[in-house]
């Protein structure tokens, strides 16, 4: 699995023995290393949020009519949420190195890493759009239960709506039939001018 191999080396070389940096770095710069890591970090968090975001919408919209697509969608939500946990855990431990700046060398490192992970995470998105999990495989009764929850908040959504659209008068509509006295007037009426026109129409010309 690329993408789990990927994401276990970064915190291998993080939390690692590895090799003792034998030359004491300038502790100011390498803070503002850290600080700028850090903004990369959650830019990186923040456009992952919008693509979990995406993918769920995705989900919701093709819930009915192409549940299989809906499940791809939820999928690769799943995935974005997984790499999401890893970049806080990296925000945290750079966040850590302020108080143990002996690590610094490390968390610049990882830093790097993620970096240079760039195209790879775009490479295991392109491959996930296709349908292909990476070889992250995620429990199916679980993203069988997500979309039923999507599927039933679209039923209550679309129950609420037709509840506001019955609250809504409709348009008064005359109706055809007037009380009785009225109804009879107009008779009357109409049976007087029809009764004018039949003389009007046998007076000699």
């Amino acid at each position: 699995m690329p993408g789990s191999k990927s994401q276990m080396s970064l915190f291998n070389k993080m939390f690692s023995g590895g090799e003792k940096v034998t030359k004491k770095p300038s502790e100011e710069g390498e803070v503002e290393k850290l600080l700028q890591g850090e903004e990369l970090l959650m830019e990186k968090k923040e456009h992952l949020k919008k693509k979990i975001d995406r993918e769920l919408l995705y989900a919701k919209k093709n819930s009915r009519k192409n549940r299989r697509v809906a499940l791809q969608a939820l999928r690769r939500k799943k995935w974005y949420e997984k790499h999401l946990k890893y970049i806080d855990c990296a925000v945290k431990a750079m966040r850590s190195t302020h108080e143990h700046i002996d690590i610094v060398s490390k968390v610049n490192d990882l830093i790097r890493d993620i970096t240079e992970e760039q195209d790879v995470t775009q490479h295991i998105s392109d491959t996930l759009h296709t349908s292909v999990s990476f070889g992250v495989e995620f429990d199916e009764d679980e993203l069988l239960a997500e979309l039923e929850r999507l599927e039933e908040n679209l039923d209550a959504s679309m129950f609420e709506k037709d509840r506001v659209e019955e609250r809504v008068p409709s348009p008064q509509v005359l109706s055809t039939t007037s009380p009785s006295h009225p109804a009879k007037m107009e008779e009357d009426e109409v049976e007087d001018d029809l009764e004018s026109l039949r003389r009007w129409a046998n007076e000699p010309s």
